[in-house]
């Protein structure tokens, strides 16, 4: 199959994905305790959320230009905020074009006469150390969670975690050397946008009044971000592990598939905001 055959039908795939599981999880809420929810919810905290998830994209892109600076790419902090916002934009809502950071790359490397493997390469590492981190504090909240188990269960998940993590941090290194340092200073911005982000998913819980184990709904939160790669832009993907996962630990499903859907849609709102430098010229050459 042509790659470019073969990424549409994977986006078709992506798609289905969504439809099928936003259908099936659509189909089993209360909807009016859901509309009860929304109106009797804490806009403070539902405020703060959103200043995190912002303060968690604002991280990216502090993370973005760490590894582009290496291959000799200068942005200034506007030109770069702009870029990423038409990323997002991209990737949320142009199924089937030009993913977000395919997009970033191609225009990085013409504006600035760089390879498009090497601008790529730069992309590529930079979301597997999202990922990394991702299962690196999803190792490091089971520790503290209650379990069924023994104690010893969750000890060993988190020893696994952090060995794992520490494997996968050497093999990236030993592939490019040249970025080591950077490497290091990545994966610790992309704790911190993790750690933005679990701490706007524990203040939309308080802004719903859900008073369940917290440190549960975060894990969820963790386990949607690694599975949304085989939905498009995550949709369906972590409503359903929100629903799904709060039937298992006998939580209020409608409660937790709410602030699944509040996630989506503050990434959707702001994610939208990328539409207007779809038409304008971002000046991607920064001036001496």
């Amino acid at each position: 199959m042509k790659p470019k055959l073969r990424k549409q039908f994977i986006t078709v795939i992506k798609i289905l994905v969504s439809i099928g599981l936003i259908s099936l999880v659509f189909s089993q809420l209360d909807w009016k305790g859901i509309q009860q929810m929304l109106r009797t919810a804490n806009p403070f905290y539902f405020a703060v959320a959103v200043l995190f998830f912002l303060i968690s994209q604002v991280i990216s892109i502090f993370r973005f230009n760490i590894f582009i600076r290496k291959i000799g790419v200068r942005l200034t902090f506007e030109a770069n905020s702009k870029l990423y916002l038409l990323g997002m934009f991209y990737n949320f809502f142009l199924p089937g074009g030009v993913g977000g950071d395919a997009y970033k790359a191609f225009a990085l490397s013409k504006s600035h006469k760089k390879s498009l493997k090497k601008v790529g390469q730069v992309v590529f590492v930079e979301r597997f150390l999202g990922i990394v981190a991702i299962g690196f504090m999803t190792c490091v909240l089971i520790l503290f969670t209650k379990s069924q188990f023994s104690y010893y269960w969750n000890l060993g998940i988190g020893v696994a975690g952090f060995i794992a993590t520490f494997i996968f941090l050497k093999l990236i290194i030993r592939f490019l050397e040249t970025y080591k340092k950077r490497i290091y200073i990545g994966f610790f911005y992309s704790i911190l946008i993790q750690t933005a982000q679990l701490i706007c998913v524990f203040c939309l819980l308080k802004s719903f009044w859900i008073e369940d184990d917290y440190l549960i709904y975060l894990i969820l939160f963790l386990i949607s971000s690694v599975l949304s790669v085989i939905s498009f832009a995550g949709l369906g993907i972590r409503e359903a592990v929100f629903y799904y996962g709060a039937e298992w630990f006998q939580f209020n499903p409608d409660a937790s598939a709410t602030v699944a859907l509040s996630f989506s849609l503050i990434t959707a709102i702001v994610s939208f905001v990328g539409i207007i430098y779809l038409f304008q010229t971002i000046p991607l050459k920064k001036n001496n």
